[in-house]
């Protein structure tokens, strides 16, 4: 099997290498006379490199000498510490290390088999001599300056580098930070501290609520306790909601893959079955049957019940669609919903160790009898009573009545009800405390429910917008239109284009090289740790995780650049591959969906989000929105 594999994985190079681009064609820049341009003053005669090889090996204290002497005052020597792939600590003695140094892109690669925060933490950035050295009013604008001056080459999506930096940097010219070290304002002087009881808003507004309510068949709920998962943490969360459920787990997703971290999902689901707990999980059913079928098969047997998505198969007028929905919801009582699907490139993310950089949102109150209710929706939409057996469906019959009564609890309790939005609304306390609504689209309802609220949100934006993305459709064709599909996908890039006319600063976080071509390149990236002693993967893999992330990264850059072109539009270039879809409105109302700004999540996929007005909330996702900014390289200036 192994050396069918191989040979599969052969096949697959030699065809990237014929049909992708050619040899001559590499990712990698030539840098060397860039690497001759460095405008800093040396400080010793050290030389890293004095006979010109095009690789060599080096040692770390070599690293250190080199940083200094071309006086990199803002990278400084960091921790000794290295990890496995599992990110526990491991003993190595550093003198014993060999770092691979490569004129011809000008990287330094750790040559060991560790997580790639091994060789990240090995050296650290100073921020504020960093703004110095590039002459920023605060990190941000220092960082643009930074990357002026350098050659962006739209054939290869790379910068040129100014010295040698590390491999797992990536794109970035400094080390990633892993937190920020001062407020808000000094890595974006428009992020001053926010008095959120001063907020004037049209979403405090009953008004705008009471018609998004009849737009987008949602409502308001108040007092949610909400918390913000990112990257593997997600997953840790529903692994450990998973252990403690005592009567129903409910999941959708639209991949749930056969690798080391599914497989320990789907034990943990069937061990529950046996103790009386009731599994359901909807998978989409084109992807599942042609990629996942292993994973699927892991449940035979058991009595989690398996509901395959179909309406991507369906012929009738107006209800095809791609099921992209991701909603756990444990005991009725605890509920997660976002952009993560259950496969290792989600589920082991550090968020530094190059696999996706992916949210969720965990969720418990009123809005999660939305979310429950939505569930049970689409169960009984693919006919779930033909799969389960009588005690399966007497819990989802006994879930219904649970929640009508409920919705009238909650009601009477004014966590929910237009009757309390005036109320809720016009206190500056409770506006601003888990008021949350989940909007969900599909044939089965509204398909274009969660595309019509988050057009009303935008047009009623004030001061700014961030977002994240997973993929961008725009159509770029001789930089005319803005699309030709004449959809909601269109609608609302339009309204998104005309805030930023309006004066609305609109920031985007969205894939360049780094993100390149995600889950798969990935997985390819990691194979590579993983068998470090398997020639064919060493040799091989790497180029062809190269040539997948560059045939992303050129489909990713018309848009990006398109956009760039725009006043008040900044777009960024993550350092991983980003597929969280989440944004920020006036620094307070908070989204975290699977919506990709797309014309297959507006127009032609089921979707899920929740819109959340929360004061903590807002906070912590300002924090790590600016901190995944700063871990970004900028696409290359509007001139």
């Amino acid at each position: 099997m192994a050396k069918q594999l191989q040979f599969l994985f052969l096949i697959i190079i030699i065809l990237c290498n014929h049909f992708l681009f050619s040899q001559s064609d590499s990712y990698a820049i030539n840098d060397v006379s860039f690497n001759q341009n460095i405008d800093t003053n040396s400080n010793s005669n050290f030389d890293i490199n004095p006979d010109n090889l095009n690789s060599f090996d080096t040692d770390y204290n070599s690293l250190i000498q080199y940083y200094q002497s071309i006086d990199l005052n803002y990278i400084k020597k960091g921790e000794v510490s290295f990890f496995d792939l599992d990110l526990k600590p491991i003993e190595v003695d550093i003198n014993s290390v060999e770092f691979l140094v490569n004129s011809r892109d000008s990287t330094i690669l750790l040559n060991k088999a560790v997580s790639p925060e091994s060789a990240q933490n090995l050296f650290v950035l100073n921020e504020q001599q960093y703004i110095n050295t590039f002459n920023g009013d605060d990190f941000l604008s220092a960082k643009i300056n930074s990357y002026k001056n350098l050659v962006f080459s739209t054939e290869n999506l790379r910068y040129s580098k100014r010295y040698f930096q590390f491999w797992d940097w990536k794109s970035l010219n400094h080390p990633p930070l892993k937190e920020l070290q001062y407020p808000l304002d000094f890595y974006d002087k428009k992020r001053t501290v926010i008095d959120y009881d001063a907020i004037k808003s049209p979403y405090f507004n009953p008004d705008f609520h009471i018609l998004l309510d009849s737009n987008t068949n949602s409502n308001l709920t108040f007092g949610n306790h909400l918390e913000l998962l990112r990257n593997g943490y997600s997953y840790q969360k529903k692994m450990e909601l998973i252990k403690k459920a005592k009567s129903s787990i409910l999941i959708s997703v639209m991949s749930y893959y056969n690798d080391e971290s599914a497989t320990k999902m789907t034990e943990e689901l069937i061990k529950k079955t046996k103790e009386g707990v009731v599994v359901y999980l909807i998978v989409e059913k084109v992807w599942t049957k042609l990629m996942m079928k292993k994973a699927m098969r892991k449940f035979k047997n058991s009595d989690v019940v398996i509901i395959y998505a179909d309406d991507l198969m369906n012929n009738e007028k107006n209800t095809v669609a791609l099921f992209h929905n991701k909603i756990f919801v444990f005991d009725g009582e605890t509920a997660i919903v976002g952009g993560q699907n259950i496969l290792d490139s989600d589920n082991i993310s550090s968020g530094y160790n190059h696999q996706s950089h992916d949210t969720d949102l965990l969720i418990e109150g009123p809005a999660v009898t939305d979310i429950t209710k939505s569930f049970i929706d689409l169960l009984e939409r693919y006919n779930y009573d033909k799969k389960s057996n009588k005690p399966q469906i007497k819990l989802i019959k006994d879930c219904q009545d649970q929640i009508q009564n409920r919705l009238k609890k909650e009601k009477e309790q004014k966590l929910r009800g237009q009757d309390n939005y005036k109320e809720k609304l016009q206190n500056k306390e409770a506006r601003m405390d888990g008021v949350c609504r989940f909007v969900i689209q599909g044939p089965h309802d509204d398909r274009y429910a969660v595309s019509k609220a988050f057009l009303f949100y935008f047009k009623h934006a004030q001061n700014s917008i961030d977002l994240t993305t997973g993929k961008i459709k725009i159509d770029v064709d001789n930089e005319i239109k803005i699309s030709n599909y004449e959809g909601w996908s269109k609608q609302i890039w339009n309204q998104l284009f005309k805030s930023a006319e309006e004066g609305i600063h609109i920031n985007l976080i969205h894939n360049g090289i780094d993100g390149g071509n995600g889950e798969l390149s990935n997985f390819v990236k990691r194979k590579v740790l993983t068998d470090p002693d398997n020639k064919f993967i060493k040799k091989y893999f790497p180029p062809l995780a190269e040539r997948l992330d560059l045939k992303a990264a050129r489909r990713n850059y018309p848009a990006l650049n398109y956009l760039q072109k725009h006043k008040n539009i900044d777009v960024w270039m993550y350092f991983q591959y980003m597929h969280s879809k989440a944004f920020l409105i006036d620094r307070f109302v908070v989204s975290i969906s699977s919506f990709n700004l797309d014309n297959w999540s507006s127009d032609k996929s089921q979707e899920s989000a929740l819109i959340c007005q929360d004061r903590e909330l807002a906070k912590q996702f300002e924090y790590y929105y600016i901190l995944d900014e700063v871990n970004s390289t900028p696409v290359p200036l509007k001139n």
